[in-house]
C-alpha cells in the first residue's frame, strides 16, 4: 500500500501563482491544495490535517504576516513557510519572528521554486522530529513522575514501618526497664538494663527513620546524641552517680543497617565506662564521632580505674557483640592506652553507605 502523499496548502489571491507552485510540488510527491483568500485558508487549514502552508504576503485582505499570527494561534498549527517578493530582509525578519519556519523570495523566473521545495520538506521534517521529541519528553516526565510518586509512596511505607517497629521496640523496654526495677538481683538488674540500653540503639533507628525525609541516611549525630540521652537515664537509674557523658560529632550520614551497628557499639563501651570506669562515684565519659578522609572514628574515652581493656572482662557478651559489630562495619576496634582512664576506638571505613558533609557540624550533650 502506497503512503499517504504529504497535504501542502498554498495561500495566494493569485489563481495563476497558485497552480504554478501547485504544479511544482505535486511533481515532488507532494498533494497541494490551493486557497486564494485569507479566509478560504483559515477555514481550510482548521478542517484538514495539513503538513506544511505556504503563505504569500500580498493578499487581499490582509498582509501575509497578520494572517500568519493568526494561524499561530490555533492548536497544532503546521509549519508556515513565508513566500514574498519583497527583497527587503526586514519582511523575512518579521516573518520569521511571527512564527514562520522559512521563507523565500519569490523571482519572476521561477528558479525559487526549487527553493520552495526545499523549505517545505525541510519544515515538515523539522516539526516531525520537534513533535517527537515533545512526545519523548512527555513520556519521560510521565515517567518521571510515576517513579517519583512511587518513591514517595514507597518512603512514607518505609516511614510507616520505622513507626511501628520503634513502638514495639520501645515497648520491649520498657518492659526490660520495668523488670529491672522490680529486681532484687543486682545481676539481673544489670544485664536487664543492658539489654534495655541494646533494645534502645535499635529502637532509635526506627524513630529516626520516622521523621526523615530521606529513609535511606540516619545523621549519626543527632541518632547518638538521643541515644546518650536515653542511655544517662538508664543509667541514671542503676546509681551511678555523678557520671556525664559529654558528646561531640561532625555531620555524618549512614545507612540504617550501619547506623543500628554504631549505636550498639557506643552502648556498649558507653555503659561498660558507667559501670566500670568509676565504681567509687561518677566522673566524665566523652564519645567523639569523627570524619576523617577515608575513615570515621568513634571514640569512648573515661577518666576512671583503667582496666576496661583486661582480657577477662574482653570475654563478655558485651565484647562479643562489639567485635561482631565491628566486623559488620568492615571496621577495627582496639583500647588505646591513657596515663589515666580508658579510651575505646572504633574505626571503619567511607563508602556508599556512610559520607560525611563537607562542613563539619559539631554537637555535644553533657548532663550530670
Amino acid at each position: 500500500m502506497l503512503s499517504k502523499k504529504p497535504l501542502i496548502l498554498v495561500i495566494d489571491d493569485d489563481a495563476a501563482f497558485c497552480r504554478l507552485v501547485a504544479s511544482h510540488l505535486e511533481k515532488a510527491n507532494f498533494e497541494v491544495v490551493c486557497a486564494n483568500s485569507a479566509a478560504e485558508g483559515l477555514s481550510y487549514s482548521q478542517r484538514n490535517p495539513v503538513e506544511v502552508i505556504v503563505l504569500d504576503h500580498n493578499l487581499t485582505e490582509q498582509d501575509g504576516l497578520s494572517l500568519l499570527s493568526r494561524l499561530q494561534t490555533f492548536q497544532g498549527a503546521p509549519p508556515i513557510v513565508y513566500l514574498t517578493g519583497s527583497q527587503d530582509s526586514r519582511l523575512a525578519v518579521a516573518a520569521l519572528k511571527a512564527g514562520a519556519a522559512d521563507y523565500v523570495v519569490k523571482d519572476v523566473h521561477g528558479d525559487f521554486l526549487i527553493l520552495l521545495e526545499n523549505a517545505v520538506t525541510n519544515a515538515m521534517f523539522a516539526t516531525a522530529i520537534k513533535r517527537d521529541k515533545e512526545k519523548a519528553e512527555a513520556e519521560v516526565r510521565i515517567a518521571r513522575d510515576q517513579f517519583k510518586a512511587l518513591a514517595e509512596e514507597r518512603a512514607l511505607l518505609l516511614r510507616e514501618v520505622s513507626h511501628r517497629v520503634s513502638n514495639s521496640l520501645q515497648l520491649i523496654a520498657s518492659l526490660l526497664h520495668f523488670q529491672a526495677d522490680i529486681s532484687n538481683n543486682a545481676d539481673v538488674k544489670a544485664a536487664l538494663k543492658e539489654a534495655n540500653g541494646r533494645v534502645i540503639a535499635v529502637a532509635r533507628v526506627h524513630r529516626a527513620l520516622h521523621s526523615s525525609l530521606d529513609v535511606r541516611w540516619v545523621s549519626l549525630a543527632e541518632y547518638l546524641s538521643n541515644l546518650i540521652s536515653d542511655l544517662k537515664d538508664v543509667a541514671g537509674n542503676g546509681g551511678v552517680g555523678e557520671s556525664t557523658i559529654a558528646f561531640a560529632s561532625d555531620h555524618i550520614q549512614a545507612a540504617p543497617d550501619i547506623a543500628v551497628s554504631v549505636g550498639i557499639i557506643a552502648t556498649e563501651l558507653i555503659l561498660n565506662a558507667l559501670k566500670h570506669a568509676y565504681p567509687n562515684g561518677g566522673g566524665p565519659v566523652r564519645v567523639q564521632l569523627r570524619a576523617g578522609a577515608s575513615e570515621i572514628v568513634l571514640a569512648v574515652e573515661d577518666e576512671g580505674i583503667g582496666g576496661l581493656n583486661d582480657p577477662l572482662r574482653q570475654s563478655g557478651l558485651g565484647h562479643r557483640i562489639i567485635d561482631g559489630m565491628a566486623d559488620k562495619l568492615q571496621g577495627a576496634f582496639r583500647y588505646d592506652p591513657l596515663q589515666k582512664g580508658t579510651r575505646a576506638v572504633l574505626t571503619f571505613p567511607v563508602n556508599e553507605h556512610v559520607r560525611a558533609a563537607a562542613e563539619d557540624a559539631e554537637k555535644t550533650a553533657s548532663a550530670a
